[in-house]
């Protein structure tokens, strides 16, 4: 594993080139736009400042989007944003945790503070290394995603949409309105939304009928389901320079399961309801005293689950709740000849009680009292603008340590090193090492146990198909793991004028007392764990307690690289608007109908809608059109897991599996396009795996499966018809409307699964596997603009 990561370190580095708050530094007061509307801000930024919102630190983003990037992907909301740069945000280390996301520079409470934020309120969206979670107090195993906000937004937003899959079935109407008003002194939004999935039955589908009764019209593939939400945020300024947020979120879940008749038909319909109530509040306060940064979060999260099963009057519940504060402070303690030494300190405290109750299994209850802290130290070695060992370029080193008492697993400890250098200005490197304890979850430990009969597997240990009972909950018996992880990676941007940059990052791991689940019994698992999977006399496979266990260990290496280019393309939107202007079709705020001329500093036309032109597509990186595209591979060259200590050693790469999913594809690729122009745009999105292989562990060629390669690609049109100057002079309440029509999964592919033979298991019909195969959502969606109104009295310490 040393050799081949120092090779690949030095592969890199020999490349030559041709968390809610207001923002955290105040700048100088820029020019207004009189409607905060979809176009472009362009900010003026003084040699030598940092730029408004940004993170602590000098590590450069490894992606920045501005509007322009941003509007170019179609999507509504911040939620809707992440989920689309998931290829650009995916971290490669660590606990595979989501990423951090800060907003404006600073931290938040949690991700329920922004997800509803319309996209056209975002400034400015900064994806960075995970070396700068560590300068907020979070370990260097999540990547950052800093989300900068326009000064001022006044809007609400009504989305109503509708999906269904084209061969039947799931049907999923759905209501959004949100409401988001943004000034200097504060920030106002609250979001409501309601969804109903309709549910597939078997029968729907190439479902084989099997032997006996035809069960296929009481079994569901997909259950229906609803979903309904409201989440409130506000957020302002208390005092010179401290900002205050109150974030309370409410979200409630009900799905309907058939699981077939019973008795082989001539009994009742067994029915399985879920219902699942999740209530949030947050708060975050944020301020600055002597050039330290300092933010305090606290959380109450409480989350009730129920699962009813009829006929067997099957009963499950859970309630966990959860109180927890977090504070951190960072700022620079002392200066050295290369720069300013970066400090940070996080101390935080936690309560939660899981309580769970069965008919199947006596009450378990969970509590645990959680009290620890974190520091970080980032050192400047090297700097060429200071000419200090300059002809090294940009170095650094960091540290961290960790302790986390927790009442029902004593110390935990954590701890790593790092170092970031930038040889020249185009190629940034980065390397970390860490070493981390983990606890397992209060579900893991104390979820209630749930019988759930009818459940199809394949069982490879007879290479047969097989209905079983399947048993899912929590093992109080779980130990800690622990992980080890050493990373390097490199972002190379070869040209200056060219917004161009390729990432590669290699990370290598080891956990040991990794815990996984056990759902597909192969020989190897059957052996280490004979009392998890029961056979009738007969040898047929008739239960499987999938409830979680500890493995001894797992190593993994991989090489994830990838390519983020966009380009501004011409757009006559912008000439378009001048015209109709000097018309007197379209008329500016404080200005007569017809005065020709381009718009002054804040003018905006009346009928400007989204991606309506802005400043008319001045500056660079401004309005106009957008091309866009990025690609990401990832190569696993190794994925081990050792099951028992002298056991059996199972490769996820070669044959072996621990899910009824396959084995780790070797090669994962992520690709994206896209392309906005003169207020129309279109995005495409594939993603493709190789094949697996999983063998039964008896050695012979017939106890084999192949799962097949598999390539999805997603296709979405939409128009932004505030952006179509014709449209909005002969329709002025266009103006801020968006239609979109969208494809999941074109082909309608879906993985095909065969044993030796090449006969399709039983269990791995394809229809099984993706019940719901190519969908189609159609989604029309308005902004509601108001004028907003400026402070002549701003607070101390707030931007205007």
């Amino acid at each position: 594993m040393v050799g081949r990561a120092a090779f690949l370190w030095a592969l890199l580095g020999g490349v030559s080139a041709p968390a809610l708050a207001q923002e955290n530094t105040p700048v100088a007061a820029a020019p207004v736009q009189a409607v905060p509307a979809e176009g472009d801000e362009e900010e003026i930024l003084v040699v030598g400042q940092r730029e408004r919102g940004a993170v602590l630190g000098d590590i450069k983003p490894e992606v920045q989007l501005n509007p322009a990037d941003i509007r170019s992907y179609g999507v509504s909301s911040v939620a809707e944003l992440l989920n689309e740069l998931a290829p650009q945000t995916r971290s490669v280390q660590g606990r595979g945790g989501s990423s951090v996301v800060l907003l404006n520079g600073l931290r938040i409470s949690g991700f329920s503070e922004i997800r509803d934020i319309p996209t056209e309120a975002i400034q400015r969206v900064d994806i960075l290394p995970e070396e700068v979670a560590l300068k907020y107090g979070f370990a260097a195993d999540q990547k950052v995603v800093n989300i900068v906000l326009r000064r001022r937004f006044r809007a609400t937003t009504a989305e109503l949409s509708d999906k269904f899959a084209t061969d039947g079935g799931a049907h999923t109407p759905d209501a959004e309105l949100s409401l988001l008003r943004i000034m200097p002194d504060g920030r106002f939004n609250i979001a409501g939304e309601y969804d109903h999935t309709g549910n597939i039955l078997e029968k729907d589908r190439d479902i084989a009928a099997g032997t006996g009764f035809d069960q296929r019209p009481f079994r569901t593939l997909l259950p229906s389901s609803n979903q309904a939400s409201l989440n409130a945020i506000y957020a302002r300024g208390i005092a010179e320079g401290v900002s205050a947020t109150i974030n309370g979120r409410v979200e409630h879940d009900d799905s309907r399961t058939l699981l077939g008749l019973s008795a082989d038909g001539t009994g009742p319909l067994i029915v399985q309801n879920n219902d699942t109530l999740n209530t949030h509040l947050g708060s975050t306060i944020n301020g600055a005293i002597s050039g330290w940064q300092w933010t305090f979060t606290g959380n109450y999260d409480r989350v009730e689950t129920e699962t009813k099963t009829s006929v067997t009057a099957d009963r499950a519940k859970s309630t966990q709740s959860t109180l927890g504060g977090d504070f951190s402070i960072n700022g620079t303690p002392f200066a050295l000849p290369a720069g300013d030494a970066s400090f940070a300190v996080r101390l935080n405290t936690s309560t939660s009680d899981f309580e769970s109750r069965s008919t199947r299994s006596l009450p378990g209850d969970v509590h645990r009292d959680i009290g620890g802290g974190r520091v970080n130290l980032d050192l400047p070695i090297a700097s060429r603008d200071k000419d200090v060992l300059g002809f090294l370029g940009n170095l650094s080193i960091n540290g961290n340590a960790e302790i986390q008492h927790l009442s029902d697993f004593g110390a935990l400890y954590s701890y790593g090193v790092g170092s970031t250098w930038s040889p020249f200005r185009a190629l940034n490197l980065v390397a970390s090492y860490t070493n981390e304890d983990g606890a397992p979850t209060a579900q893991q430990l104390g979820n209630p146990r749930i019988v759930t009969p009818g459940v199809r597997v394949f069982d490879l240990v007879t290479n047969q198909s097989a209905i079983v009972t399947q048993i899912t909950g929590g093992n109080p018996g779980l130990l800690a793991d622990n992980r080890q992880v050493f990373k390097a990676g490199a972002t190379l941007r070869p040209f200056a004028d060219q917004d161009l940059s390729i990432t590669a990052n290699f990370t290598s791991a080891k956990t040991r007392n990794l815990i996984g689940s056990l759902s597909f019994p192969t020989a190897d698992i059957k052996r280490a764990f004979p009392d998890r999977f029961i056979r009738d006399d007969a040898g047929n496979l008739v239960q499987i307690d999938a409830r979680p266990v500890n493995f001894f260990s797992e190593k993994t290496e991989q090489l994830r690289w990838g390519i983020n280019f966009s380009k501004r393309i011409q757009d006559s939107t912008a000439d378009r608007f001048r015209a109709l202007a000097a018309a007197g079709r379209i008329q500016f705020p404080g200005r007569p109908a017809g005065q020709a001329g381009g718009p002054s500093s804040g003018d905006r036309p009346q009928g400007a809608g989204q991606g309506g032109g802005g400043r008319f597509g001045g500056g660079p990186g401004g309005g106009g059109g957008r091309i866009q595209f990025a690609l990401y591979h990832t190569w696993h060259f190794k994925d081990e897991v050792q099951v028992r200590p002298g056991g059996p050693l199972i490769d996820l790469l070669n044959g072996g599996s621990l899910g009824r999913g396959g084995g780790q594809p070797r090669h994962e690729i992520e690709a994206q396009a896209g392309i906005t122009r003169n207020g129309l745009g279109a995005r495409l999105s594939a993603n493709w795996q190789s094949a697996t292989t999983v063998d039964s562990g008896t050695g012979l060629a017939s106890d084999r499966l192949r799962f097949g390669d598999l390539t999805t690609i997603n296709f979405r049109l939409f128009a932004n018809l505030g952006g179509i100057p014709e449209l909005v002079a002969d329709h002025p309440w266009l103006r801020g409307t968006r239609l979109t029509v969208s494809v999941n999964n074109i082909f309608n592919q879906r993985q095909r699964v065969t044993d030796a033979t090449g006969t399709v298991p039983v269990n791995y019909q394809p229809d099984l596997l993706d019940p719901t195969g190519r969908t189609i959502r159609v989604s029309f969606r308005k902004l509601f603009f108001s004028l907003p109104q400026r402070n002549t009295n701003p607070r101390p310490g707030m931007d205007d």
